[in-house]
Order: structure tokens, then C-alpha cells, then sequence
């Protein structure tokens, strides 16, 4: 009998994400683990995220205080695993004590970022039994890492189930960051252009930033009035809209190789994909139905993509993009088998 989750105890150190992180810990207790949660920064507020992001011996002080008492809880308890998302505030010093505390526990860094976002991650996967990350470039520059693409969580089943008319020939919901709002800008123009019809949801995670970027940048402020908003969707209504579109619109960063969990998520919901990322033709998830890679300078779509009827993706290779598959190749280091 193959090794399961069942019983386990699981130490887990995560970014509060748009829920991500609950999809994971429920995911992780379906299975029949015992998860305790903590955060990753000692803050959620902009300023704590900000000050980690330009140079984490900002907050040092701070940081240590926090993980220390992480680790002061934990180690009441025996834990067989270890798991810690993007580790952007983690240190060598506290995985250490983790380590110390926890010797018979496997520690596994995964990152849903690029290194080039997350320079504190080189630093300390060393210290790790295991990590991955979801781009695949970063793995084939580093031999002591694997590769392990995002999910899509259980509730983009529905839209994969949906039958009913769509409202939208195109939505985007998603955080405005680096160029995107111009290559989106570009995309909403040509697609309007030919009377079509798009939902466009921007998130933006800070007012003062927002009144900063504004100012600078004329472009941004005209686009931010139309588009921007200052909360993030839940998950369920972001189901809704993609249930009510017939394709997802995701633009990667600069240079970004790994795949978005928005790109995941239109695979997890039954619908046609439209990127700017052209390392998706390297996954076994491409093909022309479900997919199209885009130019960010000019980006255009064919009518025909979009009107197509034709089911977008197998649904084998669907759901080898589960959350399910995910934890169990995250901590086990083989796929499950999704009956579902």
C-alpha cells in the first residue's frame, strides 16, 4: 500500500494569498493530515509585505520574534512534514531550529513565484529536504529543484459542469503589476473593436501605491478608472464570471516561464485560454482548441478561437492539475489518482 497523508501531522508556513493557502490546508485535511497554519510574515499590512519585499533585515527583529514563537508551539507536537510556500521571510537560522526542534519531520520549500520575485528563496532552499517551484525555467538553472506547475481549486468544477449561456466572450480578473495594464489595455481595445464582449476585474493591493503609480504614469491613471478596485474578488464569484465566459485572459510577467494559477484555473474550469506566456506550449496541456499564446505588443484573437465550441482540454490531463494531485506530488512526491 502506497504511503497517504492519513494521520500525519503537517506543519504549514504560507502566504495569506486570495485563499489560496485555505485551499491547500483543506486539501491537505481531506486527505487526512492534521495541519497547523501560520501565516508567513508577522503583518498582512502593506507596509510589513513592502519592508519584507525590499529587504527582509528590515523587519529582522521582528521576523525572528515571530518564527520563534512558530517554532517555540510547534514543538510541543511531532510533525511529519514541513511545508513553507515562497519563504520570502523564512531564514536559515529559523529553518535550523525548525530542524532541530522537528528531526524527524521532511522540509519542503515550494515556490509560486520566480526566483528573480523571490531573491530570498536562493538563499535558503539549500536548507530544505525538498523544493520546487512552478517554473520551469528556475528548475532547469538549478539541479537541486523540481518542478511542480500550480492547481486549480475544486470549485472551478462548476464552471467545467456549466451549461448555460455565456454573458462574456473574454474575462480577466487578476492584480495589476509590472506592464500588464498596457499589454491588457491593448488586448480589451482589439477585442472591443470587434464587438466583443469582456468582464475585467484589476486588483490593486495598495491605495497609496495606486495614488503614486497615477501620478507618474497617465496611462495607468486612465486605465485605473475604469478598471481597478481596491478589494479582491472571492473565490466564488470569480467562478461565476469565468462560468459566465467563454475565455481567460492571463498575462504573465516580464519574462515569467512558469505557468499562472490563472492559466490553471481556466484549464480547472473547462475554458479556452488566451496568454502572453508562450512556455505554456511546453506543457501537455496545450493544444490549439484550448489555447492561444498572444504577442504583448500586439495582442489579437481570431474569431474562430473564440467562437469555437470544441471542449477545450482532455480531462485527463485536466485533472493532473488538481489541488488533490498537487499536495500529494507536493509532500509524497507522486500524483494521486483523481477518481472525481
Amino acid at each position: 500500500m502506497s504511503e497517504s497523508l492519513a494521520g500525519k501531522r503537517v506543519l504549514f508556513i504560507a502566504p495569506m494569498f486570495f485563499g489560496y493557502e485555505k485551499l491547500i490546508k483543506a486539501e491537505l485535511e481531506r486527505q487526512g493530515a492534521r495541519v497547523d497554519f501560520h501565516p508567513d510574515r508577522p503583518g498582512v499590512d502593506f507596509l510589513t509585505k513592502a519592508l519584507i519585499r525590499v529587504d527582509r533585515r528590515l523587519l529582522a527583529r521582528r521576523i525572528a520574534r515571530y518564527y520563534s514563537a512558530i517554532v517555540e508551539a510547534a514543538s510541543a507536537e511531532q510533525y511529519d512534514y514541513v511545508l513553507v510556500i515562497r519563504g520570502e521571510a523564512i531564514s536559515a537560522q529559523i529553518i535550523a531550529r525548525i530542524r532541530e526542534t522537528q528531526p524527524l519531520a521532511k522540509l519542503t520549500l515550494y515556490l509560486w513565484d520566480s526566483m528573480h520575485y523571490n531573491p530570498n528563496a536562493r538563499v535558503v532552499r539549500k536548507y530544505f529536504d525538498s523544493v520546487l517551484s512552478f517554473d520551469r525555467a528556475d528548475v532547469a538553472a538549478n539541479s537541486d529543484m523540481a518542478f511542480l506547475p500550480l492547481f486549480f481549486a475544486d470549485e472551478y468544477s462548476r464552471a467545467a459542469e456549466w451549461g448555460g449561456e455565456y454573458e462574456y466572450d473574454a474575462c480577466f480578473v487578476g492584480t495589476i503589476h509590472t506592464d500588464r495594464y498596457r499589454i491588457l489595455e491593448k488586448l480589451l481595445d482589439s477585442l472591443e473593436r470587434d464587438g466583443r464582449r469582456v468582464f475585467v476585474y484589476c486588483y490593486y493591493p495598495s491605495r497609496l501605491l495606486h495614488r503614486l503609480r497615477s501620478f507618474v504614469d497617465p496611462g495607468f491613471r486612465r486605465f485605473s478608472r475604469k478598471y481597478v478596485n481596491f478589494v479582491g474578488l472571492p473565490l466564488s464569484k470569480v467562478v461565476d464570471y469565468i462560468c459566465a465566459s467563454r475565455c481567460v485572459i492571463d498575462i504573465n510577467r516580464p519574462g515569467q516561464k512558469g505557468l499562472t494559477m490563472r492559466s490553471i484555473e481556466a484549464l480547472g474550469a473547462q475554458r479556452k485560454l488566451i496568454t502572453t506566456n508562450e512556455d505554456v506550449s511546453s506543457y501537455d496541456l496545450y493544444n490549439g482548441a484550448g489555447v492561444r499564446i498572444v504577442d504583448r505588443n500586439e495582442p489579437t484573437i481570431d474569431a474562430a478561437f473564440l467562437e469555437s465550441n470544441e471542449r477545450p482540454f482532455d480531462d485527463v490531463v485536466r485533472m493532473r492539475y488538481s489541488v488533490r494531485n498537487w499536495v500529494a506530488q507536493a509532500l509524497l512526491g507522486r500524483p494521486a489518482v483523481d477518481e472525481r
